[in-house]
């Protein structure tokens, strides 16, 4: 085939097709014998371009540009590429954006890849308007703190006393709102802001402390009952003479109480007190005053002669702690 520019000549031979046909660019008319001798050229340039394109794409694959397609050996196998997405996945589904340096002027093998997937580590997240990494913003506590309504501290206490049964503790309200105060469920007593007021404690097994909303509750202890201590410190015994005992602090009485208030402490019997503390009495026997007395009064008693008192305690909140005990003083003669 030989082409020419402005004035040409075709000369086409094909296999069974001699060359009938001659014409130049000046040629005006052609008979039908010629029209339809350029018809089947026309189709049989057609059939030779299609042949090139079906050999070309048999040769190259479906890439028309006609470049070399990738060779099996430099393209990342599947395994390795699924492998990646799921990393990249797992990292950003936790929020972190990650990142690979890839040259793209270099051909990575399998082993290359591999290595950046082992060496994938985690990078700050960008800002997509300037490219630059930025740390997270960090909330500001004391703007945080300003932002939110004022805590109060609404939780009920008592201050400095501890809640024993049968007693009459008496509680401060520090709070800017009213205290209120409930034993096994029920109001007690309400105790206005800054002030104080005594608290009827009896058997109730807690109590529970209201402040506007909050509360705070407290078992009860129980009250120890109280004792009594009776010491002899004087003369006596069965050849003391009645004046030598009389003339002399006999006995120290000692009630022992956590709750010394709440006691009333009675010694009776022949004898004089002396209130050395509020749980601490001195007791001298004031039995008879004269040798005719002492006669008189001895007459068909045995020796030793014996006079006592009685010490009575009584819990004034709860009478099953009350208790009494007996001093005894012992003489021989007047």
């Amino acid at each position: 085939m030989k082409l020419k520019s402005s004035k040409f000549v075709i000369n086409i031979t094909v296999s069974g097709v001699s060359p009938i046909y001659r014409r130049t660019p000046d040629t005006k008319n052609l008979n039908p014998i010629s029209m339809k001798t350029g018809r089947d050229i026309k189709f049989i340039i057609y059939q030779v371009l299609y042949i090139f394109v079906i050999c070309v794409i048999a040769l190259k694959g479906a890439d028309i540009n006609l470049e070399e397609v990738l060779d099996a050996k430099t393209v990342i196998p599947k395994s390795v590429a699924d492998e990646m997405k799921r990393k990249i996945d797992s990292l950003l589904a936790l929020g972190i954006k990650p990142e690979l340096n890839w040259d793209e002027s270099k051909i990575y093998s399998k082993e290359d890849v591999d290595k950046m997937l082992a060496g994938m580590e985690p990078i700050k997240m960008t800002n997509t308007f300037t490219g630059n990494f930025t740390e997270p913003q960090k909330v500001n506590d004391e703007n945080r703190k300003e932002k939110e309504p004022p805590k109060t501290d609404k939780l009920a206490t008592v201050q400095g006393i501890e809640f024993t049964q049968y007693t009459r503790p008496k509680v401060t309200n520090p709070y800017s709102e009213p205290l209120e105060i409930y034993g096994d469920g029920k109001l007690i007593v309400t105790i206005p802001s800054k002030s104080s007021a005594t608290v009827p404690v009896n058997g109730e097994s807690s109590f529970t402390f209201k402040v506007g909303d909050a509360k705070d509750t407290k078992s009860t202890k129980e009250k120890q009952s109280p004792k009594i201590d009776i010491q002899k410190v004087g003369p006596g015994g069965p050849d003391a003479s009645l004046r030598s005992v009389q003339n002399a602090v006999g006995f120290r009485v000692t009630v022992i109480s956590n709750y010394p208030g709440d006691l009333d402490v009675k010694i009776g019997g022949p004898v004089s007190v002396n209130q050395v503390k509020s749980n601490i009495f001195d007791v001298t026997l004031t039995l008879l005053g004269s040798e005719n007395a002492f006669k008189s009064w001895s007459n068909g008693k045995e020796e030793p002669y014996k006079s006592s008192f009685t010490v009575s305690v009584k819990d004034k909140y709860n009478p099953k702690l009350n208790l009494s005990q007996i001093g005894v003083f012992t003489f021989g003669k007047w």
